[in-house]
């Protein structure tokens, strides 16, 4: 049996996920469907993003596997433990984002529900998990001699700072994820 390029693993493994997202995480985490009609008005569904993203990943995973590089270089363990490694930096910091503001919260009397859209307490999981998300990922790119703490701390807490501010400030109604959900 012939063993299968790095390309064709990547092809079978994104379309695994991509049929995943598609027939049961969209599913499962939307309310409506691609399109609603509200008042004779077609709107947006809030599952046509994440559809149109599936649909992409569905034909770059096929593309993929239809036409591999001939010259990709096999998986090899490093491989694997970098796709580890990423995968705990995602987990941790998505948990963080998560869990973060609610555990503080609950420190307080009234429970964080009532404080998820005001200051700080809006900001507190999106831009800790975000932080963590850039300065490990950041630091994973770079060269050991070359990492700083500090200055991956700083660099990812700017660029979650940034783009925490980037969504919240222009809408008015717009909570931060996960803040909606809590």
């Amino acid at each position: 049996m012939q063993k299968l390029s790095s390309d064709r693993w990547l092809g079978l493994l994104v379309f695994a996920f991509a049929l995943v997202l598609l027939f049961v995480w969209i599913p499962l985490d939307t309310e409506t469907g691609l399109l609603e009609k509200l008042r004779r008005r077609v709107l947006i569904g809030d599952a046509l993003g994440p559809t149109v993203a599936g649909c992409v990943l569905l034909l770059g995973a096929v593309l993929t596997w239809l036409r591999p590089d001939p010259c990709a270089p096999r998986l090899r363990p490093e491989n694997l433990r970098w796709i580890a490694a990423l995968t705990l930096v995602f987990a941790l910091s998505l948990a963080l984002m998560r869990h973060l503001g609610p555990l503080v919260g609950s420190l307080t009397d009234t429970g964080y529900r009532p404080l998820r859209n005001t200051l700080p307490w809006k900001y507190i999981g999106y831009i800790t998990g975000g932080t963590l998300m850039v300065a490990a990922l950041s630091g994973m790119a770079q060269p050991a001699q070359k990492r700083r703490l500090w200055a991956l701390l700083l660099t990812g807490f700017c660029a979650a700072t940034l783009i925490a501010l980037a969504y919240d400030l222009p809408f008015e109604d717009l909570l931060l994820p996960p803040n909606g959900d809590l």
